[in-house]
Parts: structure tokens; sequence; C-alpha cells
């Protein structure tokens, strides 16, 4: 069976998305219905002050989960590890900012 690395840079997407959430949710901000992580971050950033990530890795995890989602493009060992990378940087900063 081949590696899924599109679930990968998906489900890295999605980890970001739901922890950024969270964390608005944990200051009392009701989120926007959004999915793009760099508008997810400037809301985080709004509370807290003391948050910030560099856009191109949030644009990178969004752009990955949406075109790797659908028929036509698929993402690659490089992009998938790329992505879980990110993903795992990005989650070691939040959550010590749920504390």
């Amino acid at each position: 069976m081949a590696p899924n690395y599109d679930a990968v840079c998906f489900h890295a997407q999605q980890t970001i998305e739901r922890l950024l959430m969270g964390l608005l949710i944990h200051h009392s901000v009701n989120p926007q219905k959004i999915h793009d992580l760099a508008q997810l971050s400037l809301l985080v950033t709004q509370a807290l002050p003391e948050w910030t990530w560099p856009d191109e890795e949030l644009r990178f995890l969004s752009r990955a989960a949406l075109d790797f989602r659908y028929p036509g493009e698929s993402a690659n060992r490089e992009e998938a590890a790329e992505a879980f990378a990110i993903s795992a940087r990005i989650r070691k900063a939040i959550l010590p900012l749920f504390a």
C-alpha cells in the first residue's frame, strides 16, 4: 500500500486549525468559521499579542491541505514531511499558551 502523503498534509493543517481555534475559545474569543491559518493566527495575535508565527509556513499548511485534498494534484514525500514538521513546531509553540 502506497503512503498517503495527501492525508498527512490535510491532517497537519487540521491539527493547527483546531489548536488555533481552541486557543481563541480558551481566551474567550468566538472564532470565525474560517480555514485560513494565517487569518486564524492574526485573530490569535489580537487576543494574545505575544503570539506570532511566520505567515509563509501557515500559508503552506493551508495550501497543502486544499491543493492535495482533491483529485488532480498529489503531495509528495517532501511536501508531506514539511507539512508535518511545520505542524509539529507550531503545536509545540501553541500548547503552552493554553496554561
